[in-house]
């Protein structure tokens, strides 16, 4: 998959594109219904298709006391575009330069930089300086450029309308099964293995720390999950605690997965943990002998899951 990182910049131009454009956050079920109708119109016309999206929320340039926290790193988001199929993906910096754009030269790049055929865009769409300019405004300027510009529906689920802000109030309450119904896909969480205390280790429960980013977690507590460590093209399955850790390091935030029979040097690798299944709440234990005994109920827990299902997983069993 091709990343171009600034459109402004692009020095040659890219021709036959189905184009979908948004900030594409948590790139959940509404995101993904828009994206595969760019994805198979580029498949059908023997075409480029084309992620138009930003590495920053624009509320970070506009009114950064108002950004949302993100649903995903631009890592996470990036590898879920590919895992879709995407062509290419335009990763624009939403600097002041592009926000003062105006919505005539916004269309005149994707017409004549983007090379956009056909382009899709959600309900709410808006673009151009200020914002100003709507879905229906893209329409028409589409149409005076011989572009077509489909303004897709909203998507509701369960009487929900799915939208990021919906999901990113739903995060940290919400189990994680009915969040990743509204996403479409496992809830995401990639990261570099840094080093930890080793305390785990000690236990006999060896688990890899990933780095902490500034971004939406699910509510603190153990899951079952699958990982993938960078390299390899299959998943593994894991148990992960996402909290404080109250018992070995009270109060300090971390993600620590656990890789069922597992016990190699990852260190400076990413990985990537998909969340299947909230297995109990964090606690803290009086003692580490007790805690050393729950953390072995989880593993067997989950071993059992997993084995009373098809073990084995690809990268395409999504």
């Amino acid at each position: 998959m091709k990343i171009i990182e600034n459109v402004l910049k692009l020095e040659e131009s890219l021709k036959n594109s189905y184009v979908a454009i948004g900030t594409f956050d948590g790139v959940h079920y509404g995101h993904q219904k828009l994206i595969k109708e760019a994805i198979e119109k580029a498949k059908l016309n023997n075409g480029k298709s084309v992620v138009f999206t930003f590495s920053s929320h624009p509320m970070e340039l506009i009114d950064a006391l108002r950004a949302p926290k993100l649903i995903n790193t631009i890592e996470e988001k990036i590898y879920l575009l590919e895992q879709m199929g995407v062509d290419c993906v335009i990763l624009q910096s939403f600097t002041t330069e592009f926000a003062n754009l105006t919505a005539d030269e916004f269309t005149d790049i994707l017409k004549e930089k983007v090379g956009s055929k056909e382009i899709f865009i959600g309900f709410n769409f808006s673009f151009g300086e200020g914002g100003k300019a709507k879905a229906k405004d893209l329409v028409k300027l589409g149409e005076k450029r011989g572009v077509i510009v489909h303004e897709m529906p909203a998507v509701h689920m369960n009487g929900n309308l799915i939208s990021s802000t919906f999901l990113r109030k739903r995060i940290l309450h919400t189990d994680i099964l009915e969040i990743n119904r509204y996403l479409g896909h496992r809830f995401l969480i990639m990261g570099e293995v840094v080093h930890g205390r080793k305390i785990a280790r000690e236990l006999g429960f060896p688990t890899a720390n990933i780095k902490i980013a500034t971004r939406l977690y699910p509510k603190n507590g153990i899951y079952g999950a699958r990982v993938r460590i960078e390299g390899e093209d299959f998943y593994r399955d894991g148990v992960v605690n996402i909290g404080v850790n109250p018992t070995l390091k009270p109060g300090e935030k971390s993600v620590e997965v656990n890789i069922l029979n597992f016990d190699e040097f990852i260190y400076g690798k990413v990985i990537s943990v998909e969340l299947e299944q909230y297995l109990r709440e964090e606690k803290k234990f009086s003692s580490i002998e007790e805690l050393k005994k729950v953390i072995g109920n989880d593993v067997k827990v989950w071993t059992k899951v997993v084995k009373e299902r098809k073990y084995g997983y690809s990268i395409k069993d999504r």
